[in-house]
């Protein structure tokens, strides 16, 4: 059963996230995918271009292609144009090494929208979990100077950063680096235990009981009201007084979560044309490939994404199955909840749970 919120919603991909390649040039220690080699399986430029047409019929609205390092896949411009001459808001998410000139311009006669940069630290913190050595120096060097490589040209610059223990300190000295590099937007997230950062030795992801002092310093950035504008992704929540500021729109309106929309107005595409509904969850969660069954049958057959479209409040387990906002929630993000507790029903990585125990796992 769904949440009251979301019961007369049309179930429609209007948001997909498209790994495009696993091939990348880094060996960042965070990577949820283990991105390295390219994948033989990768669509063919035929087949990617297919997947195009069929997005765009489904009703997509925004498409954010990824990697790996998606300027490592020849076509990727053929991509971006094939959707945004279809009206789709096409991003590009990428490290920022392979943003030379020429690639600048292939993006924005491509139709470009947005290009979000990874950022995760201040230089050394940055290198440190993206080691990486280029002609311009580090990949630290590589964002900065993509950054400026974009800035003149009508595409929106943002950043994402993972929050970690290592940038845990530095976030607020970010805010000011990309408030004087002319960033619009910069996305929050939580480090997340899979792929390659499960073979970290050192502690990396932030504990539960920080989440509250995370919170507190993200409301004051917002308070400034300097850029870059602050934006939370699901992993970061929920239901405490944060929550209305942090989850702000654009127009200046109050948001809160209302459970995560894998299989209902969002999507995750392999890029071997596996669809899941979210692209952070592990293979268990595929519910058909594109080369064995049309993008829309596989979107038509709900069974494929029934840890949502089906949910029951039954599956609940620890805190969340007695929390008072159960029904709207759904235990938060499926993703991080699967990560740390083995199942979607259960996430300890909640601003109002610990609030409500004191951060006790519970």
């Amino acid at each position: 059963m769904l949440p009251a919120a979301l019961r007369n919603v049309e179930r429609i991909p209007k948001h997909v996230i498209w790994e495009i390649t696993v091939a990348c040039n880094m060996r960042c220690i965070h990577c949820e995918g283990s991105a390295g080699r390219r994948d033989p399986n990768e669509l063919t430029t035929a087949e990617a271009l297919a997947l195009c047409d069929d997005l765009v019929a489904a009703g997509c609205e925004q498409c954010n292609l990824s990697g790996g390092e998606p300027l490592l896949r020849s076509d990727w411009d053929q991509l971006c144009a094939r959707l945004s001459r279809a009206g789709v808001k096409v991003a590009l998410v990428t490290n920022g090494s392979r943003l030379d000139d020429r690639a600048v311009r292939r993006a924005v006669d491509a139709g470009v929208f947005s290009v979000a940069l990874s950022l995760d630290g201040l230089r050394e913190t940055h290198n440190r979990i993206r080691p990486f050595r280029s002609p311009s120096g580090s990949s630290f060097d590589d964002v900065m100077a993509a950054m400026d490589r974009i800035a003149p040209t009508p595409i929106e610059v943002s950043v994402i950063s993972h929050v970690n223990r290592w940038n845990f300190g530095e976030l607020e000295a970010i805010h000011a680096l990309l408030g004087q590099k002319g960033v619009e937007h910069w996305q929050l997230q939580l480090g997340v235990p899979l792929g390659r950062q499960r073979e970290i030795e050192a502690p990396y992801m932030i504990e539960p009981g920080q989440l509250p002092s995370l919170a507190q310093r993200l409301v004051a950035l917002r308070g400034t009201g300097e850029r870059p504008r602050l934006r939370i992704t699901d992993t970061i929540g929920y239901y405490t007084p944060c929550e209305p500021i942090l989850r702000e729109t654009s127009s200046g309106e109050a948001s809160f979560w209302t459970g995560c929309y894998a299989g209902i107005l969002a999507v995750g595409i392999e890029s071997n044309g596996n669809v899941k509904g979210c692209s952070s969850l592990p293979h268990e969660f595929v519910a058909g490939n594109v080369r064995e069954r049309p993008f829309r049958e596989i979107w038509a057959d709900e069974e494929g994404f029934a840890y949502n479209t089906r949910w029951s409040e039954q599956g609940l387990t620890g805190y969340c199955a007695r929390c008072a906002y159960r029904r709207l929630c759904r235990a938060g993000c499926s993703s991080l909840a699967w990560s740390v507790t083995g199942t979607v029903y259960d996430n300890p990585f909640c601003l109002h749970r610990v609030a409500m125990t004191g951060g006790d796992a519970k």
